[in-house]
C-alpha cells in the first residue's frame, strides 16, 4: 500500500502563510516565510511507520513547502494513495479537510485525521475522514495501518484513548523524506535542529491542547539520555552545518537530575561547542542544573510566564507554574552564567479584566528594563476546542458570535467577549504589551545602542541623503533615528 503522512497546507486560501503547531496552536500570517515548526508526532508516526510496515510511506510538508491546496493536490496525485494521515488544528481544519476531501474523491484514498481539532470535534471530521485518531496516536495510527479491527483499537475514536506509550521504544522522527534541518523557529539564533528529549506535562493549564487532548493526564517522561547524545551526534554528522539543537517539547525541566545527567553526557561526547537552547518551566529552574547546562553549551532558556496576575493565574489553573517571586531570582542567577530569556505571555485568558492584564504588560517593560528578558512571545489567549478554556466559553457564552474556525489563532484574532472585557479591548492590551517590550529594550539597550550608532554614523559624509528601511523592532528604528538627527545640520523627513 502506499501511505501518505502529510502535514496541514501550508496557505489557505485567502493567502495566509501558516505557523503550524497543533499541541499548541496554529495561526495565519500574511507574507512571512521564515518559521517552520518540525510536525515532530506525525513525524514520529511516519518513522515508526516505515520501520514497523513494509509499506510504502511518504511523508509530506505543505507548511514547510508553502503549498496551497493545487500545489498540494498535484503532490499527493504523483502517489495516489491508499491512505492519508493528516494531523489538524482549529486554524487549519477547513483547508485540510478539503484537501483530503479532494484525495479521496479522487483516488479512493481512507483518511485518517488526528490533531487539535480532530480530537475535539471528531463527530464533524468524520463526515469527511474515516478515522480520527485519540491522544498520542503513533502506535493507534500504527495498528490502523496493520489492519488490526478497528472497533478493538485503543485511541480510536470513538473508543477510550490508549495508554501513554513508551518513548524510548520510538525510532528516530522523519529525517528521509524531509531534511530536519530545513526546519527553521525564528528566534533561534544558530542553525538548530528541533529535537525532543521528554514529553509531557505535570501541570494542566486550562488553553494547553496537549494537557487536555493529547494527554489527558498529568505526565513527564524522559528519554534515555545516552540515546539523545546519540542523536544529536548522528544529526550532527548528517549536517555539518548544523550549530545547535533547541529541545522544544512541552517542558525540558521537569527532573532537576535528568538536566544534570544530559548536560555532563553531552559534555563527555564533545558536543558542548554546539548551542542549545530548551523549553522549560521557570519554576523549576535550579542553580545546580542551570549551571551544569551552561557547561555544556546551553545559552537560552525559553519559559511560559503567561501572565503576572494571581487571579488569571488561579483561572488559568496554573498551579505551581505561577510563582512570580522565584521568578526574578531565577533569571538574576541566570543572567550571571550569560543565558539568554525568552518568556512567552498571553492576554484576554480566562478571569482577565484590563486591570489584570495591565499587570502583565507593566511585568513585561520592567523585566526587559532591567535587562532580565531578552526576547518575548506575546498571544492572545485563544480558548482551543477541546481545552477546559474553550469548554468554560461555551458554557459561560463568552465566545463571539459569527467566529470561524480560522479564527482560532490568537495572532490578532480575538473570539472571547468578556462582559466587562470586550474584545476590542483586548486586542487594544495586546498590542499594548508588545510596545511594552520595546519600551523596555529601547530602556535596557538604549545607551549602548547609541554609543555605537553614533560611531557606526560617522562614516556618513556631509551632505547624504538617507534611506532607513525598516528591518529591526520599532525601538531600535527610533533609536536610528535619534542617532542621525545628531549629525549636524539633520532634518528628518
Amino acid at each position: 500500500m502506499k501511505i501518505a503522512v502529510a502535514n496541514s497546507v501550508g496557505i489557505d486560501a485567502k493567502g495566509y502563510r501558516m505557523v503550524h503547531v497543533p499541541s499548541r496552536w496554529s495561526l495565519g500570517i500574511k507574507n512571512f516565510t521564515n518559521c517552520g515548526y518540525y510536525p515532530w508526532q506525525l513525524a514520529y508516526t511516519s518513522s515508526l511507520l516505515k520501520r514497523e510496515t513494509d509499506h510504502q510511506i511518504k511523508f509530506f510538508d505543505g507548511v514547510l513547502k508553502g503549498w496551497d491546496f493545487k500545489t498540494y493536490f498535484s503532490r499527493l496525485e504523483e502517489l495516489r494513495p491508499n491512505w492519508l494521515i493528516m494531523e489538524s488544528s482549529s486554524r487549519t481544519i477547513d483547508e485540510d479537510l478539503h484537501l483530503a476531501s479532494a484525495v479521496k474523491k479522487a483516488f479512493g484514498t481512507r483518511l485518517i485525521f488526528t490533531g487539535q481539532h480532530p480530537m475535539a470535534q471528531p463527530e464533524e471530521v468524520l463526515k469527511i475522514a474515516d478515522y480520527v485518531c485519540m491522544g498520542e496516536y503513533e502506535t493507534t495510527v500504527l495498528e490502523l495501518i496493520q489492519g488490526k479491527d478497528p472497533k478493538h483499537i485503543a485511541g480510536v475514536y470513538p473508543n477510550g484513548n490508549r495508554e501513554l506509550l513508551d518513548i524510548n521504544s520510538l525510532p528516530y522522527p522523519e529525517d528521509e523524506d524531509i531534511n530536519r534541518i530545513d526546519y527553521h523557529e525564528p528566534n533561534c539564533r544558530y542553525r538548530q535542529i528541533q529535537m525532543y528529549a521528554s514529553r509531557g506535562c505535570p501541570r494542566r493549564c486550562n488553553f494547553c491542547a496537549a494537557a487536555t487532548l493529547y494527554y489527558d493526564e498529568l505526565n513527564w517522561r524522559p528519554r534515555d539520555v545516552a540515546d539523545v547524545v546519540k542523536e544529536i551526534r548522528l544529526l550532527k554528522e548528517k549536517y555539518p552545518e548544523m550549530e545547535g539543537v533547541f529541545f522544544d517539547e512541552e517542558v525540558h525541566n521537569i527532573k532537576k537530575s535528568f538536566n544534570i545527567d544530559l548536560a555532563k553526557a553531552i559534555r563527555a561526547a564533545g558536543l558542548h561547542h554546539l548551542k542549545f537552547e530548551a523549553l522549560c518551566e521557570y519554576v523549576s529552574l535550579d542553580e545546580e542544573a542551570l549551571t551544569e547546562m551552561r557547561k555544556a553549551g546551553y545559552y537560552k532558556i525559553r519559559f511560559g510566564i503567561e501572565t503576572a496576575s494571581d487571579v488569571i493565574a488561579d483561572k488559568m489553573t496554573l498551579g505551581k507554574k505561577h510563582a512570580p517571586k522565584k521568578l526574578k531570582s531565577i533569571l538574576k542567577f541566570g543572567k550571571g552564567l550569560g543565558f539568554v530569556f525568552y518568556a512567552t505571555f498571553s492576554l484576554g485568558g480566562l478571569g482577565s479584566t484590563a486591570k489584570e492584564d495591565q499587570k502583565t504588560v507593566d511585568m513585561i517593560f520592567e523585566l526587559t528594563r532591567q535587562g532580565l528578558l531578552d526576547e518575548v512571545q506575546v498571544s492572545i489567549n485563544t480558548p482551543q476546542p477541546g481545552t477546559d478554556f474553550y469548554n468554560t466559553c461555551v458554557e459561560k457564552s463568552y465566545l463571539k458570535t459569527g467566529i470561524e474556525w480560522q479564527d482560532f489563532d490568537g495572532n490578532g484574532h480575538v473570539v472571547v467577549d468578556y462582559p466587562n472585557y470586550p474584545a476590542k479591548d483586548i486586542l487594544k492590551m495586546f498590542n499594548k504589551a508588545l510596545k511594552a517590550f520595546d519600551r523596555g529594550k529601547s530602556r535596557a539597550n538604549g545607551a549602548r545602542f547609541l554609543t555605537t550608532a553614533k560611531a557606526s554614523s560617522a562614516i556618513i559624509p556631509a551632505h547624504s541623503r538617507v534611506l532607513l528601511l525598516r528591518s529591526a523592532r520599532q525601538w531600535m528604528i527610533h533609536l536610528i533615528l535619534q542617532t542621525l538627527g545628531h549629525l549636524p545640520h539633520a532634518t528628518i523627513d
